[in-house]
């Protein structure tokens, strides 16, 4: 899972769902009373800080830690990924551009669903962009978001089409994973018939409900509502403040009909996303050298450690996904510093190649 509450593959959170709701709803405070607004907001900065100084401290601690624990196999990984080979390496990157294409293609597939017509480059670089953004500023989340929603209405997308292309980007990606998580049950035959049809039920419901946002919008209108005022009572902000913009998002939504067609490209493209960033991580094990590892224990490896990304604090899941990955490989038959060696060259790759080329975009068009 990544920081949306979607899963999306780690080096891909260009705008993120979670954060939908801010940039659409989004609302002018109400003033504050006369009289100890500015002590109190002075205070509420302080102790903001103070917040992000301590979540820096642990999180420099637990890096710290990871890495003193791992060095003795650190030296041996990147040795390995110096040597691997360059052809699986190159293998390995297109599969990684591969990945965020299809995402790109997915997005833009449910653009055009809404009368949006935009382009596969320009699509893509804005993928790019708040991936970029999302991965290396504070409250990534937020400017990843903004970026993506700003950049669907300067192409043409309302409020409306904006918000619900980024949910169900969001869902359709979640429904990916859950097929190949179900896939690598059933290959590895260690799911009961009970959880293979809780499963297959999960992801029925997931695709129905996509279904019943589109089409009967009011019927999730009531609990956005009180969600809505959830998050209004904890901003310290009027119950009802945005509820009129998503009562119009609600009344604007059945407007757009997808056919039968845009939601199988969509679909595809979600799957695809996955599949090939799957295959990064393949080619960087062969790359590295690791063999005994079959495709079965590969898959299982890899949605293993895509779900574990939901539990890092960290953008792309940094530590947990690793973590998990390195533990699939080496349970799977794999040398320690192999896998570690073949973490290491896939996370260079899909996640630290990837947000050097969103900043380049970024450069580039801040030029024009």
């Amino acid at each position: 899972m990544s920081l949306t509450g979607f899963a999306q593959p780690t080096h891909i959170n260009a705008g993120d769902a979670g954060g939908v709701a801010t940039a659409i709803l989004e609302h002018p405070a109400v003033p504050a009373p006369r009289g100890g607004a500015h002590g109190r907001t002075s205070i509420g900065g302080s102790r903001r800080r103070g917040r992000q100084i301590a979540a820096g401290v642990v999180v420099a601690l637990v890096l710290g830690t990871e890495a003193v624990l791992a060095a003795p196999y650190l030296g041996t990984a990147m040795a390995a990924v110096t040597g691997a080979a360059g052809g699986w390496v190159g293998l390995a990157m297109l599969a990684s551009a591969g990945s965020l294409t299809a995402f790109a293609l997915l997005r833009r597939a449910l653009l055009r669903a809404a009368g949006v017509d935009v382009s596969t480059g320009s699509t893509l670089a804005s993928v790019l962009v708040a991936n970029a953004f999302h991965m290396t500023l504070p409250g990534g989340v937020a400017f990843s978001t903004g970026y993506a929603y700003r950049w669907m209405q300067r192409h043409g997308a309302g409020p409306t089409v904006a918000g619900w292309s980024l949910v169900v980007s969001g869902l359709l990606s979640t429904v990916g994973l859950a097929t190949l998580g179900l896939s690598a049950s059933l290959l590895v035959g260690s799911t009961s018939w009970t959880r293979m049809a809780v499963e297959i039920i999960g992801i029925a419901v997931l695709v129905l409900g996509v279904g019943r946002l589109v089409r009967d919008p009011n019927r999730v209108l009531a609990a956005a509502e009180r969600a809505l005022a959830v998050v209004n009572r904890l901003r310290r902000r009027p119950p009802a403040a945005g509820s009129d913009r998503l009562v119009r998002i609600a009344e604007q939504l059945p407007g757009v009909r997808p056919s039968a067609r845009d939601w199988t490209a969509a679909t595809g493209h979600a799957l695809l996303n996955w599949l090939l960033d799957l295959a990064c991580l393949a080619a960087c094990a062969h790359a590295v050298g690791l063999t005994g590892v079959g495709t079965t224990a590969l898959l299982a490896t890899y949605v293993a450690g895509m779900a574990a990304s939901g539990l890092s604090l960290l953008p792309g899941g940094l530590g947990t996904v690793d973590a998990a990955l390195i533990l699939g490989l080496v349970a799977a038959g794999s040398p320690a510093t192999v896998a570690l060696s073949a973490v290491v060259l896939y996370r260079m790759i899909s996640l630290v190649a990837v947000v050097a080329a969103g900043w380049a975009v970024h450069a580039v068009y801040r030029r024009r």
